[in-house]
C-alpha cells in the first residue's frame, strides 16, 4: 500500500512539473503530421464542433489505412490529412494504462475494446504546447481534456483496474510502431476530445 501511495504521489508531482515548467516555458513539442495531430491544419477548428459519428470500438478497426506510412520519411512527416482523419468517432473503451510521453509531452492512453482484446491508442495533446499559443480554441478543449484525463491516471494508478470511459476523438494514422497496445495499422484516436468515466 505504501508503494502505490509513493507511486501516486510520484505521478501527480509528474504532471504538476510540466505544468509548472510551461508557466515558465512554452513547451517545444512533436513535429511528426503535428498540425494533424492538433487540430491546426485547415480543417481542424471544424472537427472541433462536428457532431460525433457513433461507432463500436472494434468496428473502427476494420478501418483501412490510406497507406503505410513511415516515421522517416520526410514526405509522410508533413502528409495532409487524410479524408478518413475528417470525422469525430464516439464509442466506449477501457483505459488499461496512461502516461505523459516524453517527447511530445502529450497524454497517450491504451484503449481496450469491451468485447474483445483488441487495442489501440489515444493521445491528448499537451494544452501547454507553444503551437496553441496561435489557437485559443484547441487549447480551451485539450485544457478540458486534460483535466479529466489527470483524474482517470490517478485513479488507474490508485487500484490499476481499467476505466469505462466514453471516447469521443478524431482518427489518425500514424506509423506502426509496434508500441504496446498500438494497433497494428497505425490507427490511433488523436486528438481525444473528451473523454467520460461510465460507471462499471
Amino acid at each position: 500500500m505504501k508503494k502505490v501511495m509513493v507511486w501516486i504521489a510520484s505521478t501527480l508531482l509528474s504532471v504538476v512539473a510540466i505544468h509548472s515548467f510551461a508557466q515558465q516555458k512554452s513547451l517545444q513539442c512533436g513535429q511528426w503530421r503535428w498540425d494533424v495531430k492538433t487540430l491546426t491544419d485547415k480543417d481542424g477548428a471544424a472537427l472541433l464542433k462536428a457532431q460525433p459519428k457513433a461507432m463500436e470500438f472494434d468496428r473502427i478497426l476494420f478501418s483501412m489505412p490510406p497507406r503505410t506510412l513511415d516515421k522517416k520519411s520526410a514526405t509522410d512527416k508533413v502528409q495532409p490529412r487524410f479524408p478518413s482523419e475528417k470525422e469525430v468517432l464516439e464509442f466506449t473503451a477501457y483505459i488499461t494504462t496512461i502516461n505523459i510521453t516524453e517527447d511530445d509531452h502529450d497524454f497517450r492512453i491504451v484503449l481496450k475494446s469491451p468485447g474483445s482484446d483488441n487495442t489501440m491508442l489515444g493521445e491528448l495533446p499537451n494544452p501547454d504546447c507553444a503551437t496553441f499559443s496561435r489557437f485559443p480554441e484547441q487549447r480551451a478543449n485539450f485544457k478540458q481534456t486534460w483535466e479529466q484525463l489527470s483524474a482517470i491516471m490517478t485513479r488507474i494508478s490508485g487500484d490499476s483496474k481499467p476505466v469505462k470511459v466514453k471516447i469521443t476523438g478524431v482518427r489518425f494514422w500514424d506509423a506502426p510502431t509496434g508500441e504496446r497496445g498500438a494497433n497494428i495499422s497505425g490507427l490511433e484516436i488523436h486528438p481525444v476530445l473528451s473523454v467520460i468515466v461510465i460507471p462499471d
